[in-house]
């Protein structure tokens, strides 16, 4: 048997959490000398009190605890809750830390405001093209994430090994939003097909062939990672069409050249792909 400072060190609960949980009739000692008033614990006891912390620790209320203890939850049932509490707390902290990447990418781009920026951009003529590829107008960028990762399953398998180039995605909102996306993702074709060739998506959504123009001016720059940080190669892609005398006209196309699956997302590389046109030629200063 332990008093209660012992057990407080091997249970690693303090001492008044211990006299709490007892007033609460939650977790009670063993027994109690009727003369000292000292309180005695068990190691037989811990199993109990490691079932409270764990339901605590979940965000429950002491009341709730109560009511889950007298029932006596099985370990089964104990440990599923405890899985898919964790499961919602590394969700949580994955979109904490991209958010954190987020906030410091816009730090960086303020640290370097009034500078040029390091990104490479390239000046490229694009060919005609011919792609299949479904539209939709999405509500958040994630079913934007899941529609590309259906493809990436989807497609290539339908359209045949060699026969699929690289997948890309065409912005067709006319200002950056992040809900009510409009977006269109397919495969280039390397191959001809029929006219009529099409694949089904989830959600009735049909992928068709189509032929995307020639962009005789296509600025182009190369971004590593999360599409959540793209918004500083968008900036140099700005300001190098504007020191060099250029209109930016959209859709931009967004060329996946390395995709990655949603855990490994940081790993993506990607070809912004920005249509463009000389000052003066078709377009208002």
């Amino acid at each position: 048997m332990f008093r209660i400072g012992e057990f407080s060190r091997i249970a690693q609960v303090s001492a008044s959490q211990l006299r709490n949980y007892d007033q609460l009739d939650l977790f009670k000692p063993e027994s109690v000398d009727p003369h000292t008033g000292y309180r005695w614990y068990s190691a037989s006891q811990l199993p109990q009190l490691n079932r409270i912390i764990a339901l605590k620790e979940m965000g429950m209320s002491l009341a709730q605890i109560e009511t889950l203890v007298n029932k006596q939850v099985s370990t089964d049932e104990l440990r599923g809750m405890l899985l898919m509490k964790k499961a919602q707390i590394e969700q949580t902290v994955q979109q904490e830390a991209a958010r954190l990447r987020y906030i410091q990418s816009r730090i960086e781009q303020i640290d370097l405001e009034g500078e040029m920026i390091d990104f490479d951009i390239v000046l490229k003529s694009i060919p005609a093209m011919v792609v299949l590829s479904a539209r939709a107008v999405l509500p958040v960028p994630r079913a934007a994430r899941e529609l590309v990762q259906e493809m990436r399953e989807l497609l290539p398998a339908r359209i045949g090994k060699g026969r699929a180039g690289k997948l890309l995605a065409i912005m067709h909102s006319k200002s950056f939003s992040e809900a009510d996306i409009d977006i269109e993702l397919g495969y280039e074709l390397r191959a001809p097909f029929e006219a009529d060739f099409s694949v089904g998506l989830s959600q009735g959504r049909l992928a068709t062939i189509r032929e995307l123009p020639a962009e005789p001016h296509m600025l182009t720059v190369t971004r590593l990672g999360h599409p959540r940080l793209a918004h500083s190669s968008y900036s140099a892609l700005g300001r190098w069409a504007q020191s060099n005398g250029f209109q930016l006209k959209g859709p931009v196309r967004e060329v996946f050249i390395q995709p990655a699956p949603p855990e490994r997302i940081h790993e993506a590389v990607t070809e912004i792909q920005y249509p463009a046109q000389p000052i003066g030629i078709g377009a208002a200063p």
